[in-house]
């Protein structure tokens, strides 16, 4: 996982194993992260996605949480969202009164291209070669005159050098 602010955004790009304990350790509300980028659904890049989802609600999120990423983001949060429909209903509706835009979820399935621009942060998905996993995205994300690229599982890449250059 890595944490990118810029400004009074954070951007967390992939969830990956103890997400949330690492965040605690850096006094990182994770109810302030509300903007996740996925570079591809390997199981090591998403396995702290429900926690993320679930914990930040309960820590007092109030907006949905906003996702990116490839072929398939949208549908693994539908099941998501079915696989803790009980603890969702009973912590929304009946016990805790946990704010309902909080639990929802807006996840988009990305192309190549600007997938994010907001406050001056422009983020911006490319494909990288993960073979065979496909797709996989890299991203680059400008910030007043800044920029900082980053991958996930790749091979050497010319699309990476391309989209990272300057």
């Amino acid at each position: 996982s890595t944490l990118i602010e810029a400004g009074s955004e954070r951007l967390l790009f992939d969830a990956g194993r103890s997400l949330t304990t690492g965040m605690a350790r850096m006094a990182i509300n994770p109810a302030d992260v509300t903007k996740v980028f996925l570079t591809h659904l390997h199981s090591d890049h998403i396995v702290s996605l429900p926690e993320l989802y679930l914990f930040a609600w309960a820590s007092g999120r109030q907006t949905p949480l906003q996702v990116w990423g490839p072929t398939g983001t949208r549908a693994m949060f539908t099941h998501l969202q079915e696989a803790f429909a009980f603890d969702i209903h009973i912590r929304r509706d009946v016990d805790e009164k946990f704010p309902a835009d909080g639990i929802k979820v807006v996840a988009t399935d990305i192309r190549e291209g600007v997938v994010y621009e907001s406050n001056g942060v422009k983020v911006t998905a490319f494909l990288v070669d993960h073979s065979p996993v496909t797709p996989a995205f890299g991203y680059r994300v400008d910030y007043r005159g800044h920029s900082v690229g980053l991958s996930g599982d790749t091979k050497p890449s010319d699309n990476l050098v391309k989209f990272t250059s300057g």
